[in-house]
């Protein structure tokens, strides 16, 4: 039985966007309307005139990305320049000429291992790829389960396994998979449904484009371009809309602990599935001009367009729901890219760098100084090295051999003289103390022995008076 494609779903239910439901009617038909619109105005102006969407080396014409950014990509078009502007088609170019692995070979080697009949790899490299599509397999799952071709016994997660396996065995600038690239690679997959023969091939050269030279830094161990693209989204919403910044710094919260996914995943489950279409146009016209920040900026826009509401929030849960459920309130994708345009021409200043707190410099203590009190910090400088001097007298210093002195002693920093032990006079006060130790132990010899030696005299017991009646 053939699988139906998202095309033919949208078509036959109006409640549904790639395949995607969604729950309320009237914004499902306020985002078609949006789609209907772009591609009467997408063939219109490029279909119909015969212009160009792509020069010599696959890129944007300036007319056409000038279109695309205000408006997106016509839905009859949307995958052949997905595909050249992401840089998919000349990297499978450039892979032939090479002699390097492609997809076919790639789910070929995959199928001989999984049948036991490939025994090119060591044992050790082996168990990592076994590691690796373990952690596949988990996630395979987890994958759009709303959406019926990506449900138990769907094609789509057949077409989603070889397709991120391929991935991670051939990808040379990421760390093989990492959790994030399952809706990357589902989301392409919802795009590229089947209709061609060559979809799911070209799925699998967008999504190596996307982590590989689009997102560099996303997907290698520690994350380390992701944070810093956090951060950035923090400050420029900080820029934007201060107020709902500050209220959200007051409850300790920030917009960089929700939207990590949303930069990752290209805000792929993040909103409705036509406002990701139209944010993905934007992203793979500018491929070759900084989609990093093409990103931010799309993610920027959600945010401003919920800072009323944050602003409005009465209590932290509030706060939050309106930061997680921001980018499934749009309704109106004109507006949006509205927004998102405005935002291309704010240059938001460099980041401060906060200076490094001066480290107050260490000195060495020569001598016993007692913590600051009100009464010393009165003093003037004359009383107060009086009062200096008279403790370092009175206290102990280092050549001093000290015992140990009361708590009452310690308390007050003066201890008594007459405990310490200087030099030649230490052993008379050892020999003296000695002395009296004996003699008080000779003391309580004799009075035991006395103790014994006196007879102990026993009284008759009286007898009770009612008894003797």
């Amino acid at each position: 039985m053939a699988v139906e494609t998202s095309s033919a779903r949208d078509a036959r239910d109006e409640k549904c966007t790639l395949g995607f439901p969604v729950d309320d009617v009237e914004v499902s038909r306020a985002l078609r309307a949006s789609d209907a619109r772009l591609n009467r105005k997408w063939d219109g102006a490029i279909v119909d005139s015969g212009r160009k969407c792509r020069d010599d080396d696959g890129r944007p014409g300036d007319f056409v990305r000038a279109f695309a950014r205000a408006n997106g990509i016509g839905r009859s078009s949307r995958r052949a320049l997905w595909f050249a502007w992401s840089g998919g088609e000349a990297k499978r170019a450039t892979a032939m000429e090479r002699g390097e692995e492609t997809y076919a070979a790639a789910t070929a080697r995959d199928r001989a291992e999984e049948d036991g009949d490939d025994d090119g790899d060591d044992r050790g490299e082996k168990q990592s790829w076994r590691r690796c599509f373990e952690q596949i397999d988990l996630d395979l799952p987890r994958t759009f389960p709303e959406h019926e071709n990506f449900q138990e016994g769907g094609d789509g997660l057949v077409r989603l396994r070889r397709v991120l396996r391929a991935a991670a065995r051939t990808s040379t600038k990421t760390s093989w998979y990492v959790q994030g690239m399952n809706y990357l690679a589902g989301f392409l997959l919802c795009v590229y449904d089947g209709e061609r023969e060559d979809d799911e091939e070209c799925a699998y050269w967008v999504l190596r484009c996307v982590t590989e030279d689009m997102f560099p830094g996303y997907f290698e161990p520690g994350l380390k371009t992701l944070r810093s693209d956090l951060e950035e989204l923090d400050y420029r919403f900080s820029r934007v809309s201060e107020e709902a910044h500050e209220k959200l710094q007051s409850m300790g919260l920030a917009v960089k602990f929700f939207t990590a996914r949303w930069l990752m995943c290209g805000l792929v489950g993040c909103a409705a599935a036509p406002i990701v279409v139209r944010v993905w146009d934007l992203l793979f016209v500018d491929a070759d001009r900084q989609p990093r920040e093409t990103l931010l900026r799309c993610s920027l826009a959600i945010l401003a367009l919920q800072a009323p509401f944050i602003r409005a929030a009465e209590d932290m849960n509030t706060s939050v729901e309106c930061i997680r459920e921001a980018g499934s309130t749009i309704d109106n994708i004109e507006a949006y890219l509205q927004r998102v345009s405005d935002l291309r021409d704010v240059q938001f200043p460099s980041k401060p760098i906060e200076p490094p707190t001066a480290a107050t410099p260490s000195r060495k203590r020569t001598r016993y100084e007692p913590p600051p009190t009100p009464a010393r910090a009165a003093m003037t400088p004359v009383g107060n090295t009086l009062y200096a001097s008279l403790v370092s007298f009175f206290s102990p210093t280092p050549n001093k051999t000290s015992t140990a002195t009361p708590s009452t002693a310690r308390a007050s920093g003066l201890a008594p003289k007459r405990l310490w032990s200087f030099g030649e006079n230490a052993e008379e006060q050892t020999r003296s103390v000695k002395r009296k130790r004996d003699d008080a132990g000779t003391e309580l010899t004799s009075k035991s022995k006395q103790a014994r030696s006196t007879p102990i005299r026993r009284s008759t017991p009286r007898k009770s008076p009612r008894l003797a009646r």
